[in-house]
């Protein structure tokens, strides 16, 4: 077995200066198992989306998200690669980050700059009315768009780059900031307004962001009915499989440091479980402070040294969980078994037991007493119910 397969990076790697390591590893995506079982879950709905306009992935910070992204914009731009396209301007996907507003208020207009920079398409300045002027290049060719340029100008040149480049999927990473609006009426408005840019474009809307995102589909039956939900989840410590993969991440990233002594960290995985809160992204912050500690002092391999000094506050943390499984709590109750029978009884059906069984019907079609009453015991000194006898026995 070769040193690489054994060590998990080139060897010539340790020859190399210290930034060259450090952005090695910096950038060395780790395909653990919620990676793979939510990327997976992502693309089949990007490829056969059968009706469906918006995508919601849903984790808590530190989770991973934007790995995941990164993943799949790679991974539809080589599917895209080997596939002959009649679109001369076609591109495989645009993917943003939705910017965080200053003033409170989500900002569409600025939302609507960033993706036409981001399509950037070349004749994208004469795609517009006349009357329109302020969308220009620059001498390096880079595109600016004037704050003269409205938004409902930038809204139609949006649309209609979108139709030209025909993407797979239109991707918005931090999307729960479109949920930053002075009121609830707005906030619907919002997704109303996603909802029509897909339906327009006929592209596949993909909204990647904290559990915040969930009350967005709540708004009307519409929007739920033409979205769909991925949960992007953490690792558990009280779930053996869970605590089996994240002990087997540790055992990839020590492979994959490029030091000359392996490091030891999954004997400390209570450590890294506490700091990371079993968040695949907060791990790596973790780690990748701890590695340039141990490049910038020299150190063969790492150790509670380099990563002690970057740990977060128990308070912060303790804080940062509870915000975490309250949002995991609301996630589960929306496949509640009570949720399920109410639905049911709304639509006229029989409810259905926990083991999905249904309740034995009577003569006249309502459930019978066996299954719908539970004998109770009797209280102490309660006889059972019997019949006495009546009258004189023969020979009394």
């Amino acid at each position: 077995m070769s040193d690489q397969s054994i060590l998990g990076f080139p060897r010539e790697l340790l020859q190399q200066p210290i930034d060259i390591r450090r952005q090695y590893f910096e950038t060395k995506v780790i395909a653990h198992q919620r990676l793979k079982q939510t990327y997976e879950a992502l693309l089949h709905a990007i490829r056969y989306p059968a009706g469906t306009t918006l995508i919601l992935v849903v984790g808590p910070t530190g989770v991973g998200k934007t790995t995941l992204r990164l993943r799949s914009v790679k991974q539809l731009i080589e599917d895209a690669a080997g596939v002959a396209t009649v679109t001369p301007g076609h591109i495989p996907v645009i993917a943003i980050e939705a910017p965080s507003p200053d003033s409170g208020n989500f900002s569409w207009r600025d939302y609507f700059t960033r993706a036409l920079i981001a399509a950037d398409e070349p004749m994208l300045a004469h795609k517009i009315a006349y009357s329109v002027r302020g969308i220009h290049r620059n001498e390096q060719g880079h595109l600016l768009i004037d704050r003269t340029v409205t938004t409902p100008d930038l809204r139609h040149l949006f649309e209609q780059c979108v139709q030209y480049r025909c993407p797979r999927a239109f991707i918005v990473d931090e999307a729960q900031h479109f949920k930053k609006m002075a009121s609830g009426r707005r906030l619907l408005d919002q997704m109303d307004t996603l909802k029509s840019l897909a339906n327009m474009t006929s592209t596949v809307h993909v909204l990647i962001g904290t559990h915040d995102l969930l009350s967005l589909m709540d708004l009307n039956a519409q929007l739920a009915r033409r979205s769909v939900t991925i949960h992007f989840p953490r690792y558990h410590a009280d779930e053996p499989e869970d605590l089996k993969e994240f002990k087997k991440l540790l055992r990839t990233f020590q492979r994959h440091l490029p030091l000359s002594v392996a490091p030891d960290l999954e004997s400390h995985w209570e450590y890294f479980y506490e700091q990371s809160l079993g968040c695949t992204g907060m791990l790596k912050t973790l780690l990748n402070k701890a590695y340039g500690t141990a490049l910038e002092q020299g150190e063969p391999t790492l150790t509670s040294k380099q990563w002690e000094p970057h740990a977060e506050p128990p308070l912060k943390l303790k804080n940062m969980l509870a915000e975490i499984k309250e949002k995991e709590k609301a996630f589960k109750e929306q496949e509640c078994e009570s949720h399920r029978n109410t639905l049911r009884t709304m639509l006229g059906l029989t409810a259905t037991s926990a083991s999905g069984e249904k309740a034995e019907e009577g003569e006249d079609g309502a459930p019978s007493p066996e299954t719908t009453t539970k004998k109770s015991k009797p209280r102490v000194g309660q006889r059972k119910p019997k019949r006495d006898s009546v009258g004189k026995k023969d020979g009394a």
